[in-house]
C-alpha cells in the first residue's frame, strides 16, 4: 500500500468511526471527524509531494493543498469547522457547550464533504 492510500484509509476509518458514534459518545465522534479531514488532506499531500509537516491545523493543510491546487479553497470553510474539535469536548473546559444531534450530524456531513473531495482528486491525478 503506497503512504497516500494508507493516509486515506485510516481517513475513512475516522469517518466511520463517527457516524458510528452519533448518538452514542459526542466527545469521541467530534475528534473523529477532526481526523478525517485532517488524514485526507494529508493523503492528498503526501501523494503530491511524498511526505507531510507534523501538524494537526486543517488550515495549515488547506494552505499546502492550495500550494497543489487551487481548487482546495473550496474546503476552507468546512476545515474551519472542524479544526476546533482536535481538542474540543476531549479535555475539561468550562466553555465547552455540547453540539446539538443536528450539529453532529452537520460535523460528520462536513468531514464526509472533504474526505470525498479529497478521494475524488486523487482519483484525478490532478
Amino acid at each position: 500500500m503506497r503512504a497516500h492510500e494508507h493516509w486515506h484509509l485510516i481517513a475513512l476509518e475516522d469517518l466511520d468511526s463517527a457516524k458510528y458514534l452519533h448518538l452514542r459518545s459526542f466527545n469521541t465522534l467530534l475528534f473523529h471527524v477532526q481526523q478525517c479531514a485532517e488524514k485526507a488532506l494529508k493523503s492528498y499531500i503526501v501523494l503530491k509531494k511524498g511526505s507531510v509537516k507534523r501538524t494537526h491545523d486543517l488550515i495549515e493543510l488547506i494552505d499546502l493543498c492550495m500550494e497543489i491546487n487551487k481548487e482546495f479553497e473550496n474546503l476552507r470553510s468546512s476545515v474551519a469547522e472542524l479544526n476546533p474539535y482536535l481538542t474540543a469536548g476531549r479535555y475539561p473546559d468550562p466553555t465547552f457547550k455540547k453540539p446539538s444531534q443536528e450539529a453532529m450530524q452537520e460535523l460528520i456531513n462536513q468531514s464526509e464533504f472533504i474526505f470525498t473531495f479529497v478521494a475524488t482528486h486523487i482519483a484525478k491525478k490532478k
